[in-house]
């Protein structure tokens, strides 16, 4: 008798045992992404295909081939890169969000899938943007029509796809707000007349013209 309570007792101490260590290394849940949904903005170091709209910029055609695209997607996404983007690194690897941020023309594209799915947010970048407004290069001869659109016509676009999403406020005030490279296609073109216009007004003009977007966002 006494042999087996000590047998009883021996079982119940390897069972606590077992089960204590597994509960001791079962690993902690995953705390939730700071953040469940982003919108980028920026030129092509951010955009993940609004060049390639039939609305957009389209002297940019080379974006659709390879290379571009080969080591990551192995097809071009119409992103300025082999692979992905800081910003598609930022989404997936330290958002862990579940797909890449879609570009905004393409939502907004007449064909586009009306289909309900997950949101994640959208990418306004486009690639040549610009940080001042395209009809002030064109009015001084500097334009080479390539890309139209500017920081602020992002924001534009954001404005747009809120609406027609009718985003509740939670949402907006909960996002992430990307704002990538933007400001040296603005220098580039002043190369183009640094004779005509100060490298320090397009300067001043840029600087401007970034901080009316921040407060716009």
């Amino acid at each position: 008798m006494a042999a087996s309570t000590a047998v009883s007792c021996l079982c119940l101490l390897l069972v606590a045992a077992v089960t204590f260590s597994v509960a001791a290394a079962a690993p902690a849940p995953a705390p939730p992404p700071p953040f469940r949904t982003v919108y980028a903005f920026g030129d092509s170091f951010t955009d993940t295909g609004n060049t390639h709209s039939t609305t957009g910029p389209y002297s940019y055609g080379y974006v659709s081939n390879p290379p571009y695209g080969a080591t990551f997607f192995h097809r071009s996404t119409n992103r300025y890169s082999d692979g992905r983007l800081v910003v598609d690194f930022l989404a997936t690897d330290a958002l862990a969000l579940p797909s890449f941020l879609p570009p905004y023309l393409s939502l907004a594209a007449p064909n586009a899938s009306s289909k309900s799915s997950k949101y994640y947010g959208a990418n306004f970048a486009v690639a040549g943007a610009t940080a001042i407004e395209h009809d002030f290069f064109a009015k001084n001869n500097l334009s080479i029509d390539i890309t139209p659109q500017s920081i602020m016509t992002e924001l534009g676009w954001f404005d747009a796809h809120l609406k027609t999403r009718q985003a509740k406020k939670e949402e907006i005030g909960e996002a992430l707000y990307w704002v990538g490279e933007i400001g040296a296609n603005d220098y580039a073109y002043s190369f183009m007349a640094a004779d005509s216009i100060p490298p320090e007004r397009i300067r001043t003009m840029a600087v401007d013209r970034v901080t009316t977007f921040l407060e716009g966002c």
